[in-house]
């Protein structure tokens, strides 16, 4: 009778456990959620710009390459460095905090676009949400990975980067509405502040509500860190001079690798920068129209093709293909680059939303497949260190150099901003074959598994 009833004790403790993990893995399953939503609100913060680039060029007397600064270099400034501390700050203090308050910071920045009147204060206030922004990642993908096992972290993990796509189609979206309804408000006066006009209300518009959206954090749970893979990595860390011997060790590789990637980033990021601009001037739309258009294109072809190049990779491999990888990061940008070249130059809206599609399913693709090769290649202990670097240079050359170029070849030599389709063409037809030849040649000096 003792023995049944002890056996009854323990189905009972196992039950018990059981429901309690379907509990947490539900809960987990809601903080990623609410990561995305935070994630695709910094994209639609990030790119709310991009929809006003005819108003704030008209008010404050502004060039294309001006209007590059300021979507481009002004957010990357400090972005690209302050990602490191912050990731620091997320090893070591609570993630939700540091989530929490990149959220709050980086759109109340954005809700003080709002209420700038010259060139130079809506610089510093992008450079600031810029700041804000490089906390939430560090913070995310550390928590995601303490709320789960490590059986089961690569699927929320993955979601997580998907959010990254959906979360700039959804933003173009989106921020195309909000800037068709506050354009038909007219100049607003506000308290404090005086006469606000429409396209500064958008930056209130998609900026205060993230503020309020911040005060969710709190009431999140901080996961219990595992201690064991932290000791574990405090005991491997090397000094920077070890991997800096790696990189020379692997430069042709590496150099090869970073490259093709970061001109792929040029690439479509480009488009991403001058798509509405170009749409608008071309074809009288307005900023909802040209968001929705573009911003459809961008969710459909960059969720696709994260997750059919996502599988196709895991499928070669599986049958033992070396490289699988960067194969398809070589193929999808050289298959991409033509419809990329076409969008601005066929004379129909819907043929051009079309291929966009297709450019991006490729280079989004591409740009997510090229980190998988450092993983898989680059010792553990400086994967991190690797990776901080793969994230500078992308960074630096996606947002900054490749805005910046298409709007100095509109400015300077076309002159003409009804040009900036040509521009944007030139720029995808000269950076996509470079990324496409930097792949193939890194597949021929891959050391990896």
């Amino acid at each position: 009778m003792s023995n049944l009833s002890t056996q009854h004790d323990t189905h009972e403790i196992l039950a018990e456990q059981k429901q309690f993990a379907w509990r947490s893995e539900a809960y987990a399953w809601c903080v990623v959620v609410l990561l995305i939503l935070a994630l695709t609100l910094s994209m639609i913060d990030r790119m709310i710009l991009t929809l006003l680039v005819g108003p704030i060029k008209a008010d404050f007397g502004l060039s294309d390459t001006q209007i590059s600064l300021l979507h481009g270099l002004a957010f990357t400034l400090l972005y690209v460095v302050a990602g490191l501390p912050m990731g620091r700050l997320a090893d070591h203090y609570s993630r939700r905090a540091i989530a929490g308050w990149s959220v709050f910071s980086w759109s109340l920045a954005t809700a003080m676009c709002g209420v700038t009147n010259n060139f130079w204060q809506l610089f510093v206030s992008r450079v600031c949400v810029g700041i804000g922004e490089a906390g939430l990642s560090p913070a995310a993908v550390s928590m995601i990975s303490d709320y789960f096992s490590k059986a089961k972290v690569a699927k929320p993990i993955a979601y997580y980067s998907i959010g990254a796509s959906a979360g700039a189609g959804l933003a173009y979206i989106f921020g195309g509405v909000v800037v068709d309804y506050v354009s038909t408000l007219g100049p607003v006066t506000i308290p404090v502040f005086g006469v606000i006009r429409p396209w500064q209300l958008a930056f209130f518009a998609v900026g205060l509500p993230g503020i309020l959206f911040a005060a969710v954090f709190m009431f999140v749970r901080e996961p219990k860190r595992n201690k064991t893979q932290q000791e574990i990595e405090a005991g491997e860390r090397v000094p920077v001079s070890e991997v800096v011997a790696f990189f020379m060790r692997h430069k042709d590789f590496l150099i090869l690798q970073l490259g093709a990637a970061s001109m792929a980033a040029l690439a479509i990021l480009s488009l991403h920068a001058w798509m509405p601009a170009f749409l608008m001037r071309t074809y009288g739309l307005s900023p909802g129209q040209a968001g929705t258009g573009y911003g459809v294109a961008v969710l459909i072809g960059g969720v696709s093709g994260l997750l059919l190049t996502g599988w196709l990779s895991n499928h070669w491999t599986a049958k033992g293909m070396r490289a699988a990888h960067i194969r398809i990061a070589c193929l999808s940008v050289a298959i991409s680059t033509i419809p990329a070249v076409l969008t601005p130059l066929v004379p129909n809206f819907y043929l051009s939303i079309i291929l966009s599609g297709f450019a991006v399913f490729g280079f989004a693709a591409a740009i997510a497949l090229a980190p998988v090769a450092l993983q898989v290649s680059v010792p553990n202990n400086m994967r991190g260190q690797i990776y901080a670097f793969y994230l500078l240079t992308i960074s630096v050359l996606g947002y900054t150099v490749g805005p910046m170029i298409v709007a100095l070849i509109t400015d300077l030599v076309f002159q003409d901003e009804m040009k900036v389709g040509l521009s944007m063409a030139l720029v995808v037809a000269i950076a996509g074959p470079v990324s496409a030849i930097g792949f193939g040649l890194a597949r021929t000096k891959y050391f990896g598994e």
